[in-house]
């Protein structure tokens, strides 16, 4: 079960949402079903565009299952450029949620890795490590891609593990 983030649950649908929320969830879920050409980080500048509180939005589409996956996996994926307490308890929650499709487990785990391993390499380490022996293939997938962002000389400009298969879902 997804435990409670304070003002965001893992599983509030969308349309439970505050009003003005409620607008912002349906003006980026439609962003995220059909992106803008480009990175992440477009991706990333159009959602804000969008919102006061892009993290909480995300949060609240990757939480929804009536989301299509590639709306929830492309907020889990935007959720690492937003690394702050709640983000972490979220991303960390649905981490360890057994009941979780491993698909988003996955991506949750990347997204924490590439969102907090710069700041705290030893604590995402610890969280990634269990997973590099997961029996789902997925999720030890996602660990071992997750494992790249604590390699001491990564270049700032070297590759980023997510960026082929986020720039996969940017296209049609």
């Amino acid at each position: 079960m997804f435990a409670s983030l304070g003002v965001v649950d893992a599983e509030t649908t969308s349309q439970n949402a505050p009003v003005g929320l409620q607008q912002e969830l349906i003006q980026i879920r439609q962003l995220l079903i059909n992106p803008p050409e480009g990175e992440l980080s477009d991706l990333k500048a159009a959602v804000s565009n969008h919102s006061a509180d892009p993290a909480r939005a995300l949060m609240q589409l990757a939480g929804d299952q009536t989301n299509l996956a590639r709306v929830r996996i492309l907020s889990l994926a935007l959720l690492s450029e937003y690394p702050d307490a709640e983000v972490k308890s979220y991303l960390l929650s649905l981490i360890e949620d057994e009941s979780a499709h491993p698909t988003f487990r996955g991506w949750a785990l990347q997204s924490y890795a590439r969102g907090f391993a710069d700041a705290e390499p030893d604590q995402v380490r610890a969280v990634v490590t269990p997973y590099l022996s997961d029996l789902e293939p997925g999720l030890r997938a996602r660990a071992e891609m997750s494992m790249e962002y604590m390699v001491q000389n990564r270049s700032a400009g070297g590759s980023d593990p997510m960026k082929p298969m986020i720039s996969l879902l940017l296209q049609d």
